[in-house]
């Protein structure tokens, strides 16, 4: 695939394409079952395992633990972005009971985890969406992890459940997920949108994202696109990784000492790649306004998760209606991060 001269400014969004995977890459672990998104990998799993108990951090993405609770029963832990580590005594899990462990933002370690877990024993399973080729994910010991790989790489569907341990893992999907093809189409006019195509393929390609994505979200558990699979067969590109890691420096480091918000974290270890700058205003008004000015000056932020907001306990409510995820990713240079400093300040 050939990379878009992109000629517009436009910061977030979903991914485009064409683009050009560069070396070198981080192979998938060998056997790995590939889905077309993350829930169907961890509903695959929990209905191959007789549909245990399932422990969530009570900081997640309400609309997709919901999905998870049409096959099993959920039970809730404490756990934040803002912690190093879980509250441990929040989570009391049975041996049978299947337990999820969040890597947020792609920042985390996995010591907290390893030593809980030599004193627990449970079906230890980690989602590695926000990093899938972190150190805790390539040297996981967990008995499953799982990773949605759109959060991070330009496919239209895609995620891979794995285990590092050798334990037996669902059979492989036949079929895609309906929808998958109205994202590709929507990747592709974005691609010509961003290289300087008519204005009026913005609303195109919104409209092919807005019904792909309701599409995929009511689809059954279903495998991976071959468009994803054909373009990931190598694995993680790790120069984006870096890029990642670079431009999220290059933008806190902007940022230092500006009042509007605080960076959820400002450091993490030599071999992570934030998903991205992660602030925490002091209220939701004051996010939603800077949120706004921003996307009117071409930046869309994602939030983690908005409809967090909605549901568990007052500091989940809060901090999902004060949280903002500015894109860091592969697609940006520093030029770019200096440029969104200079809007927030």
């Amino acid at each position: 695939m050939t990379a878009v001269a992109a000629t517009r400014w436009e910061i977030g969004g979903e991914f485009h394409l064409p683009v050009e995977l560069p070396g070198p890459q981080h192979r998938w672990p060998e056997g790995a079952v590939w889905y077309a998104l993350g829930r169907h990998a961890l509903q695959a799993l929990l209905q191959r395992l007789g549909s245990p108990k399932l422990w969530l951090p009570d900081y997640f993405c309400d609309e997709v633990a919901r999905s998870w609770a049409e096959v099993t029963n959920i039970e809730v832990y404490e756990d934040d972005p803002r912690w190093p580590e879980p509250r441990w005594d929040s989570l009391r899990a049975g041996r049978r009971d299947a337990v999820l462990a969040v890597n947020y933002f792609g920042v985390r370690e996995a010591g907290p985890w390893l030593a809980w877990r030599e004193q627990t024993e449970c079906v230890l399973v980690e989602d590695h969406a926000h990093d899938p080729a972190s150190e805790w994910a390539t040297s996981s010991s967990a008995d499953y992890a799982f990773t949605s790989l759109r959060k991070t790489l330009p496919v239209p569907d895609g995620a891979i459940l794995w285990s590092p341990r050798g334990l037996p893992l669902p059979d492989q999907p036949a079929g895609g997920a309906d929808g998958s093809e109205l994202k590709l189409a929507a990747m592709l006019l974005k691609g010509e949108y961003l290289g300087g195509g008519d204005d009026q393929l913005k609303e195109r390609f919104r409209r092919l994202q807005l019904d792909g994505e309701e599409r995929l979200r009511q689809s059954g558990v279903a495998g991976a696109s071959p468009a994803t699979r054909e373009s990931l067969v190598r694995g993680v590109p790790l120069p984006w990784r870096a890029k990642r890691s670079e431009n999220t420096a290059r933008l806190l480091a902007a940022l230092h000492g500006w009042e509007g918000a605080e960076p959820l974290f400002t450091e993490w270890t030599a071999d992570a790649a934030p998903l991205g700058a992660v602030f925490v205003f002091g209220s939701g008004a004051d996010r939603d306004r800077v949120r706004n000015e921003l996307r009117e000056a071409g930046v869309y932020c994602p939030v983690h998760w908005t409809d967090a907001a909605t549901s568990g306990s007052e500091r989940v409510r809060q901090l999902a209606e004060r949280i903002l995820t500015i894109p860091t990713d592969w697609r940006y240079t520093g030029a770019d991060m200096a440029r969104i400093a200079s809007l927030l300040r």
